[in-house]
């Protein structure tokens, strides 16, 4: 069995004379990816794939997250396609992951993101900023996801987490 993370990006700062691309975490987005980070802390297996759109609030939500589990940033792999990239060109990427890997992440955009975890658990689901499915596989081969090969275990979403 392999077990899939799905997160969306953290709440960005609202487009104004840059590109969508340029756009970065807001103070709110930072905090609900540093809350992610320590939601999660205790089922990142360091060490495992983390995919990433190139766009500044993916990247820099993927950094968060590495930062609170201790991790080296290192670790971030950027796909140069993943920019609003289809649930058909992200599940191609998880398709090629080695086997020697048990879980792996994904730091992406709605629609793709949503529309993966639908593909693979035929749930219909809309992801909100910062919101992470977890998504049990019943495969023994990353080649093996495909749709409907999911079943949803957990979804995060900010306004589940406890703030101080």
């Amino acid at each position: 069995m392999k077990r899939l993370f799905i997160v969306r990006h953290g709440k960005a700062m609202p487009q104004e004379n840059g590109s969508d691309f340029e756009r970065v975490l807001s103070e709110r987005g930072t905090a609900d990816a540093r809350a992610l980070g320590q939601w999660t802390s205790n089922v990142r297996l360091h060490g495992h794939p983390i995919l990433v759109s190139p766009a500044k609030r993916t990247h820099s939500t993927a950094q968060h997250l590495c930062q609170v589990w201790g991790e080296s940033e290192e670790q971030i792999q950027i796909e140069e396609q993943a920019y609003l990239a289809s649930d058909r060109a992200w599940l191609k990427w998880i398709n090629n992951w080695p086997d020697q890997y048990e879980s792996g992440w994904i730091v992406g955009h709605n629609p793709g993101l949503s529309e993966l975890v639908e593909r693979l658990t035929d749930q219909n689901m809309w992801l909100p900023t910062c919101g992470l499915a977890e998504i049990s596989l019943e495969v023994n081969s990353w080649t093996e996801v495909f749709a409907g090969t999911g079943r949803l275990r957990g979804l995060f979403t900010p306004k589940s987490a406890m703030r101080p």
